[in-house]
């Protein structure tokens, strides 16, 4: 079993402590209906197992201190509230030092936006960038310099550590561990019923392509993942971004490990599996809705990616009820 642990402390968003719990619900829910054992166990710790108060004002009892427990797989960090950031909040060392050995010993670690300041406090990333909120990119900087700071990322990924720019990129980063760990079709099942948003709005689940540091690309990928349905070539691709052709592919490639027009078809492909499952669109709508005009072209390409027809995906839907 997994186990997943979340470190909450005074002054931190609840949302963000029970938006991951909530996640871990549905997963479970889901599990029960596919009759899969259940894989992931949840707790919330304090740093010493007392009660903490939230950015709200309200109490949040853990299920232990921190000190109390031994190994996780995925430790997540919410946000603290960004006035407390604004008046020079820092994590408490021995918090750190706990985190330190959670990270030499294995453990992932997911940071909610202004909760990047514990991963920038521990020096985990000097090296790479950091996704967080926009509105304290700035203030995040200045208290850890030796940082870099991106907003415009829903997450980042590298070396087993997650940050994210907003509370949507966190689902999608856990919808991408997920995928890593229990499929892709559980995941985007499971990305269908979070009720975040409509699915021709999630962001796709791609493990690893974005595990690099050219912010260039990155924004790159952003504008594809949002351009996605319209006609995306090479040249529109190099404009957007003011690099030449040549070089926008060599770099593309050398940060994703994919050319960009095979990280489009995975962007639409990933698109179409969300409707398949959510909606009641025909295959034809969905194409269509992806990119598509040649649903013949669709259903072929659909199957290269998958392994299955559309249809074949669809089978995999089910009703989740509470």
């Amino acid at each position: 079993m997994k186990r997943v642990a979340i470190l909450s402390y005074d002054g931190c968003w609840a949302m963000g402590v029970f938006s991951v719990t909530d996640f871990f619900r549905i997963v479970a829910l889901l599990e029960q209906h596919l009759g899969l054992t259940q894989r992931y166990a949840v707790d919330v710790l304090s740093a010493d197992g007392a009660a903490v108060y939230a950015a709200s004002g309200h109490k949040i009892q853990p299920d232990a201190a921190i000190t109390d427990t031994g190994h996780y797989d995925l430790l997540v960090i919410p946000p603290i509230e960004g006035v407390r950031l604004a008046a020079g909040f820092t994590p408490e060392p021995h918090v750190l030092t706990w985190l330190a050995a959670r990270r030499e010993a294995g453990t992932h670690l997911l940071a909610m936006t202004t909760g990047v300041c514990f991963l920038a406090a521990a020096g985990f990333a000097q090296h790479q960038l950091l996704a967080t909120h926009w509105a304290y990119a700035r203030q995040l900087k200045k208290c850890y310099p030796a940082s870099q700071f991106v907003t415009q990322q829903p997450f980042l990924q590298s070396g087993g550590i997650w940050s994210t720019g907003t509370l949507n990129g966190s689902f999608d980063a856990l919808l991408e561990i997920l995928a890593q760990e229990r499929g892709d079709q559980f995941s985007q099942l499971c990305a269908t019923h979070l009720l975040v948003s409509g699915p021709e709005r999630l962001n796709p689940i791609l493990p690893g392509h974005r595990n690099h540091c050219d912010e260039l690309m990155l924004r790159l990928q952003g504008w594809i993942e949002l351009h996605h349905a319209k006609t995306l070539t090479i040249e529109r691709m190099a404009r957007e971004v003011g690099l030449a052709e040549r070089t926008l592919k060599r770099r593309f490639q050398q940060a994703t490990q994919l050319s960009p027009n095979l990280y489009t078809q995975k962007v639409r492909i990933d698109k179409a599996k969300k409707l398949l499952l959510a909606t009641d669109l025909s295959v034809k709508a969905i194409a269509y809705e992806v990119g598509y005009e040649n649903v013949s072209f669709f259903v072929r390409l659909f199957k290269t990616h998958t392994e299955q027809t559309p249809a074949q995906w669809r089978t995999c839907k089910v009703a989740i009820t509470s």
